[in-house]
């Protein structure tokens, strides 16, 4: 939802490319040593309050980042800049440590917004935005009623093209069937529903509707806490006991959608290589090491945890229980709110075996998920996974701006971690989007923009 307030320099475009939003042009590398990248901000931006947008706020940005008192998920590739310089109002140029291969993400990633000194200097930001937001996007933050819905309006000092629709107001509906009745009965103009089983054909049902869906970055796992399931060869069971295809097919009925089998999707291009191929459904081969595990004092029974209210999710661990029940392994499900699940569970460590997903970018931000100084609360390695010669080799691949050299990198590491098995891969997870007929612009973006990259563009058919 913040994409309708907050801008970035950079926009992640449906195909995982990148296109300029408040950088005027394409950011670009200027100097290979030191690594600098440099980025000219468009001309006449302003702030919703009609001040200007300028590169202090660009420095202000990466300083609240960069402050340790503040809670931020992730500094990865923010700690390697040594200078941020801003020459003048329009310009920005950011010089690193070292080359950094992902520094596009770094302007059009999840920390890739820019923040109003003006409106936040004096304030603390840890909760500064917790209840209303001030940027430059499209729309401005008008009302929020918490666990209900979120409202913004137009926001009349946008510094684009003014946006067709006077307010939007985000309702939060909490489950997939909620979400198709409130649309069949002309409360939401669209919806997003999370995959479900059956889900393309309920929709198709509705009438005066159009779906739009894109299969892509977007990958669902099955997650270990490798501290807790710390013997390799009852994880290796598991991955040959479970028969991901068949859960796809039950999952997704009517798509055609194979077995995933990295922790990049194909769409990654030179990233991409089959590292969980060898993981072909084999129970027998299954219940030997879980036998094997056993014998080395391995518990073969598990928790599986994920966030309640999730049919498809649940639908999954009831068909894993069933398939490992039948190599040998006891499947307890124990379900939680996504607020507790994603807020204080995976990052204390405090479950087994998990199910989530992730959601890819251009270039493949590997670190803060598998090296072993992205364990929380430095980053997002919720597996506890630690493998040296896999963090190298990412770390490298960081390092390395020659694309065919960094595919390389990413394509040893993803194959060592396969054989460590901190993970399974699924499935690439389908975006979707179902509006009614009278709403034009709507366009699914399978990448982490989402479904409100092009909000701007929206309008109400007359």
């Amino acid at each position: 939802m913040a994409q309708a307030v907050l801008d970035k320099p950079y926009e992640i475009q449906p195909d995982l490319t990148y296109a300029p939003q408040l950088a005027e042009g394409e950011p670009r590398v200027v100097s290979e040593d030191p690594f600098t990248i440099e980025y000219t901000l468009k001309e006449g931006l302003t702030w919703s309050d009609g001040e200007p947008l300028t590169s202090a706020d660009a420095r202000f940005t990466y300083e609240q980042i960069m402050n340790p008192d503040n809670q931020i998920i992730t500094r990865e590739g923010f700690d390697k800049i040594t200078e941020f310089e801003t020459p003048d109002e329009r310009t920005v140029r950011m010089v690193f440590s070292e080359p950094y291969a992902l520094w596009q993400t770094l302007l059009g990633g999840s920390n890739g917004f820019i923040l109003p000194e003006h409106v936040y200097a004096e304030e603390d930001f840890n909760t500064a935005m917790n209840e209303e937001i001030v940027g430059s996007g499209p729309f401005v933050f008008d009302e929020f009623r918490r666990g209900e819905s979120l409202r913004v309006t137009r926001n009349e000092n946008y510094w684009g093209e003014a946006p067709a629709l006077d307010s939007v107001t985000y309702r939060f509906i909490p489950d997939t069937n909620s979400n198709i009745a409130a649309l069949q009965a002309g409360e939401v103009s669209l919806i997003r529903p999370a995959p479900d089983v059956g889900l393309f054909e309920r929709l198709e049902g509705i009438e005066g509707t159009t779906t739009d869906s894109a299969n892509g970055t977007q990958w669902e796992h099955i997650a270990f806490n490798t501290e807790v399931i710390d013997n390799p060869q009852l994880r290796q069971a598991i991955a040959y006991g479970i028969n991901r295809q068949q859960i796809i097919d039950e999952l997704l009925q009517g798509q055609e959608v194979p077995a995933l089998q990295s922790v990049v999707v194909p769409e990654q291009d030179q990233f991409y290589t089959p590292s969980w191929e060898r993981y072909t459904y084999d129970p027998d081969r299954a219940r030997q090491l879980v036998e094997e595990a056993t014998a080395a004092g391995a518990d073969p029974t598990i928790t599986f945890s994920t966030t309640s209210g999730n049919a498809l999710r649940e639908t999954l661990q009831e068909l894993v229980q069933q398939q490992l029940g039948d190599v040998g392994i006891t499947v307890e499900i124990a379900n939680q709110s996504a607020e507790q699940f994603f807020g204080e569970t995976t990052l204390n460590g405090d479950f087994e075996m998990g199910l989530w997903a992730w959601i890819a970018t251009p270039e493949p931000d590997l670190v803060p998920l598998f090296s072993s100084g992205g364990i929380p609360p430095e980053g997002q390695n919720y597996y506890r996974y630690e493998n040296e010669e896999v963090s190298s080799l990412l770390e490298e691949y960081q390092r390395t701006v020659d694309e065919g050299q960094q595919g390389e990198l990413v394509q040893q590491a993803t194959d060592l971690m396969a054989e460590d098995v901190p993970l399974i891969p699924i499935y690439q997870r389908p975006e979707v989007l179902t509006f009614s007929d009278g709403l034009q612009g709507p366009d699914a973006n399978p990448t982490l923009a989402g479904a409100f990259w092009n909000i701007e563009e929206w309008e109400l058919a007359q």
